[in-house]
């Protein structure tokens, strides 16, 4: 299961470059399961450990939430984020 939920999270993260960890559930609609959230989250955190993403913590300004995020290693989520104006924040995690 985790090798699946990597795969996903790798092709995912070719365009835009970034993916949340809400983009990977089976249902994105807000109706998750927290144990399929937290399979996701250690799966974005061992690929960050291998080195192969880096990992953010992404701060949906409207809502208030804080999602699990992993963008490709040459990616400035932060830097990307304000030069498109988006409402959310970027802030880098180290494992």
């Amino acid at each position: 299961m985790e090798q699946e939920i990597e795969r996903k999270i790798m092709s995912r993260i070719n365009n835009p470059g970034w993916v949340t960890s809400r983009g990977i559930l089976t249902d994105p609609s807000g109706q998750e399961d927290p144990a399929e959230r937290l399979k996701i989250e250690e799966a974005m955190k061992s690929l960050a450990e291998q080195g192969r993403v880096n990992l953010w913590r992404l701060i949906l300004e409207a809502e208030g939430t804080e999602l699990l995020t992993v963008a490709r290693p040459d990616l400035e989520l932060d830097k990307e984020l304000e030069q498109r104006g988006a409402w959310a924040k970027a802030i880098r995690q180290h494992i």
